[in-house]
């Protein structure tokens, strides 16, 4: 079990949250809010007042990776394309 950190500070009908992951901001009134969180991904969230019992939907489904995950990515697709072409010696066919 690990420590979690989160502090929220409320404006009305706007919500901000910080926590170890981010900046998260949301809008809306009890039992329905949208919102985006501290990765960028948008959601809606659906719940019973006072119960702690709710439903989340993302509603991108693309995700915002860290600048590490998206550079593996890219190389690991640079080799991909790098081992689908011919060697440079057949290219010249030597």
């Amino acid at each position: 079990m690990s420590w979690i950190f989160r502090k929220i500070f409320r404006f009305g009908p706007f919500r901000t949250t910080l926590s170890k992951g981010g900046v998260g901001m949301s809008w809306g009134i009890p039992g329905f809010r949208i919102g985006v969180s501290p990765t960028g991904r948008k959601y809606l969230s659906i719940g019973i007042p006072g119960t702690g019992l709710y439903f989340l939907k993302y509603l991108s489904s693309e995700q915002k990776l860290p600048n590490e995950q998206q550079k593996t990515i890219q190389k690991t697709r640079t080799t991909q394309n790098n081992m689908n072409q011919e060697p440079w010696w057949k290219q010249k066919n030597l």
